[in-house]
């Protein structure tokens, strides 16, 4: 089923969005992200396609023949599970970005075959506050996605901290890693890492106390 979207913006790229309905039994909210995606991208969506596994023979060959008809620079999908997890078929035409995680797949170049592209994360939405409420396993993947990050400095893994611990998912540590460091024996901090400082604005922390408090 192709669903037409709103008004259209002629200055910016089009784009269209598509999903397969087995795989997103939560079609609203896949709809929903896909169509914040493209407006926080500057992009004017122009269609939802969505597709069964019996709805039509080749539904990914499908989606390309609305690319190509509506001269789309843009395919938004939730992941590339929607895709086979194969990008290199859609970036033959156009560009791909995928719901979770954020990234861009580019349109492969003349001559390419599209097998080796690279996706890029999208900084300006990579580490910012998630426009809807986090479902839970949404949340458990940005935790993995954001190892690196601190929660002071990332609203985004903020978000999903505060959001597993509210479910009872994640059991907040009861001491700090000095303490924890010096329990197993260990230097504070490590001598390989060195201290860096934060800058966590009052939101944020308002926002780990909060969840933190929702503990006790």
């Amino acid at each position: 089923m192709t669903q037409p979207i709103g008004n259209t913006h002629p200055d910016r790229p089009r784009a269209i969005g598509y999903l397969r309905t087995d795989l997103s039994p939560d079609h609203v909210h896949h709809t929903e992200a896909i169509r914040l995606l493209a407006r926080r991208q500057g992009h004017t969506l122009i269609y939802i396609v969505r597709l069964g596994t019996d709805s039509v023979p080749d539904p990914i060959g499908h989606v390309l023949d609305i690319i190509r008809a509506t001269d789309t620079a843009t395919l938004i999908v939730p992941d590339l599970s929607h895709l086979e997890n194969h990008p290199g078929r859609i970036c033959d035409s156009c560009d791909l970005i995928t719901v979770c995680p954020e990234q861009l797949w580019m349109k492969a170049g003349p001559g390419s075959s599209g097998t080796s592209q690279v996706p890029h994360w999208l900084p300006e939405v990579w580490h910012s506050e998630p426009s809807t409420r986090l479902r839970i396993n949404d949340a458990h993947r940005i935790m993995q996605a954001h190892r690196a990050c601190n929660p002071l400095d990332c609203p985004r893994k903020a978000a999903a901290f505060t959001r597993l611990v509210g479910a009872g998912k994640i059991i907040p540590a009861t001491c700090g890693p000095r303490e924890r460091a010096a329990a197993r024996g260990l230097p504070f901090p490590p001598a390989e890492l060195g201290i860096t400082g934060t800058r966590a604005s009052l939101a944020v922390l308002n926002r780990l106390l909060t969840g933190l408090g929702q503990m006790h």
